[in-house]
């Protein structure tokens, strides 16, 4: 109740507190600059009605925001209020930022003698009204920066601010990143334009002034943010925070991403190029210059923060862990490089069919075609090969490392993702293919009926090929899995102990048998004494409930001794309930037993299971019948757009 109380009224008054504030700067402009575009009484009018509007609801909340943070702590350390603040503070600075790129680009603009209309953002507004924005702004913001000192000094526990200050601290590296690359890429452009009358055309000044505003103000908010976020490192919260692992994961594959999509776009003008294709210097020139002035600042950033991410990586203690945010990694890129393969020879399969079928000018249709084609897969291919093969020697290995690669969530997940599509796609592209067919032989004849057909049967024959090259990699995983575990089943021995009930011990032996065939139970009577040998070779013990409770004293002599793991099996004992509905439940017994054994055996956490609900079971089945239909119309319109 209290968190809702808390979002309200923190909302309430960000959102209230910026409409005050922009009052004020409207009310500003319009004393100390005439709007350029006229209607100052608007412009006047409009400043008085957000203020009279914002000012009494931002005062109510916010005055009783802060007598609840006063007067209670838990109020005033909670994450609600320390969003509040960092998300205030970037609400304000933000604009300040944007008002100084504008500001810089009005300075660079009437030094290259162009019109201030040519500014990059909010072109209505003159420097004057950047420079109101900015100190307004910076008024408020020192107030907040204040505030927040003050709750550094005197809330405790400071998880809350700590969370938070690191998505800020974030939040100021990507903003300024962003800046950073849209100035290079802005200059490479004004560079990379020809022929020479471009450059020092109007259009190629505002790109130079545009990209050198940026980059002014871009590198060092870039540097600062940065620089601030790799000293808060020393902490080791700081170095193994699962949001920094993020960002530097989005970073490099978004830089990897956009490299492979310009580097496509080059390969295809190359191709085109060398296919025949009549283009001048400066044709040529003019085609790469977006792609490359996009491209190469992606570069940076896909190598320069793609070694951070390594260099994380390594330092991530635990070994599978470590692992397993590299196969993360591996994953996300090889299923990019599998679905642009895919992408890649469907284009290439049809221009085939073109070439042989249709009467198609080699021109205007089948050289951009080739051309797009070989490109794609130029690119994607060796981003799949290069990525998946890595994977596949860790699923292969014949220990403990190769057997977590090959049960890893990430490698089933994109296995089992590869076969849905698979399976999905040509379900989608065989009844298109039987539609066209069954349409025509019903008298409804479509003209390029073999073309069609042959295009949905390419299709099918990729989607057939990805299935079951991934349905031969989960069953050799699977296999290679069943040996790893009936060899740990059968390194982990357990001794059952009879308490004088066959009926019950041959039912639970029975079971276990069936359930792991592989791993050994020995049997012993609990009235006869037990060697010492066996304290030694035993990794568990099943105990019944009832000799639990009033063990024989040659038992206990020899349990004190047992290093292994003791399971308790649930019997009635005289005088004593058992608050578990397994006993009650012979069978859902032996099942919790076999799991124990199953997780003892193969290394992991000890955890009981409870029975899925019927609900839960009709929730999942009604669940997967209202995502099939929508992602079969999503493949549909992806193949037959």
């Amino acid at each position: 109740m209290k968190t809702v109380r808390r979002l309200y009224f923190y909302t309430v008054t960000l959102v209230s507190l910026e409409v005050v504030l922009w009052g004020l700067i409207g009310l500003a402009r319009s004393a100390v600059t005439p709007s350029l575009t006229g209607g100052s009484s608007t412009r006047l009018a409009q400043a008085l009605a957000l203020i009279l509007v914002g000012l009494p609801v931002f005062l109510v909340h916010w005055l009783v925001a802060q007598r609840n943070a006063r007067e209670d702590m838990e109020e005033h350390a909670s994450g609600v209020r320390a969003f509040f603040l960092y998300a205030t503070l970037l609400a304000i600075l933000v604009p300040i930022v944007q008002n100084l790129v504008t500001l810089a680009d009005h300075i660079l603009l009437k030094v290259a003698g162009l019109s201030q209309y040519l500014v990059m953002f909010n072109p209505n507004q003159s420097w004057a009204d950047n420079l109101v924005a900015i100190l307004m702004n910076g008024v408020v913001a020192a107030y907040f920066l204040r505030l927040l000192r003050q709750d550094w000094q005197t809330v405790s526990p400071l998880e809350s601010l700590t969370s938070q200050r690191r998505l800020y601290r974030f939040v100021w590296v990507v903003y300024g990143l962003a800046l950073l690359v849209g100035g290079v890429q802005q200059l490479l452009r004004f560079i990379l334009a020809v022929p020479a009358s471009q450059v020092f055309s109007q259009s190629g000044r505002v790109t130079f002034v545009n990209g050198l505003s940026l980059l002014l103000v871009g590198t060092p908010l870039f540097i600062l943010a940065w620089k601030t976020a790799q000293e808060a490192l020393e902490d080791d919260r700081e170095r193994t925070s699962l949001l920094r692992l993020g960002l530097l994961y989005v970073l490099s594959l978004t830089g990897v991403v956009t490299v492979l999509s310009t580097g496509g776009v080059l390969f295809n003008v190359v191709f085109r190029l060398v296919l025949g294709e009549k283009m001048a210097l400066s044709g040529f020139l003019n085609a790469i210059s977006n792609p490359l002035s996009l491209g190469i600042p992606m570069a940076g950033i896909w190598a320069y923060f793609g070694r951070w991410l390594n260099r994380s990586l390594v330092e991530v203690p635990e070994a599978p862990r470590r692992s397993g945010l590299r196969r993360l990694y591996y994953y996300i890129l090889s299923a990019i490089g599998l679905v642009s393969t895919i992408i890649g020879l469907n284009l290439l399969l049809l221009f085939i069919i073109d070439r042989l079928l249709a009467d198609v000018s080699w021109t205007t249709n089948l050289r951009p075609h080739l051309s797009a084609a070989l490109a794609v897969l130029l690119v994607s291919l060796p981003l799949w090969w290069l990525t998946w093969r890595p994977m596949q020697q860790d699923a292969i290995q014949v220990s403990d490392s190769g057997d977590h690669a090959r049960r890893s969530l990430v490698r089933r997940i994109y296995i089992y993702a590869a076969l849905f599509v698979s399976v999905i796609g040509g379900m989608i592209v065989t009844g298109g293919g039987l539609f066209l067919l069954l349409r025509n032989l019903l008298g409804d004849v479509q003209t390029g009926l073999l073309r069609a057909v042959l295009s949905d049967l390419e299709l099918l024959v990729l989607f057939v090929v990805v299935g079951l090259y991934h349905g031969f990699a989960l069953r050799h995983d699977g296999r290679m899995s069943a040996e790893a575990l009936n060899r740990k089943h059968a390194a982990f021995p357990a001794l059952l102990l009879d308490p004088g009930d066959p009926a019950f011990v041959a039912d639970l032996t029975g079971y276990l048998s069936q359930q792991l065939p592989h791993l050994p139970v020995q049997v012993h009577p609990a009235s006869q004494p037990l060697s010492s040998d066996l304290q030694s070779s035993l990794k568990a013990v099943l105990l019944p409930g009832d000799l639990a409770f009033n063990p024989p004293q040659h038992l206990v002599t020899w349990l004190d001794g047992f290093q292994g793991t003791k399971v308790v099996l649930p019997r009635p004992a005289k005088g004593w309930l058992w608050s578990v509905a397994s006993q009650r439940n012979l069978q859902e017994q032996y099942r919790q037993v076999s799991l124990l054994l199953r997780q003892l055996a193969e290394g992991q956490e000890a955890r009981l299971q409870s029975p899925a609900s019927g609900w839960m079971v009709a929730f999942y089945i009604l669940l997967g019948l209202i995502l099939t239909p929508i992602v079969i119309s999503l493949l549909a319109q992806v193949i037959f757009r």
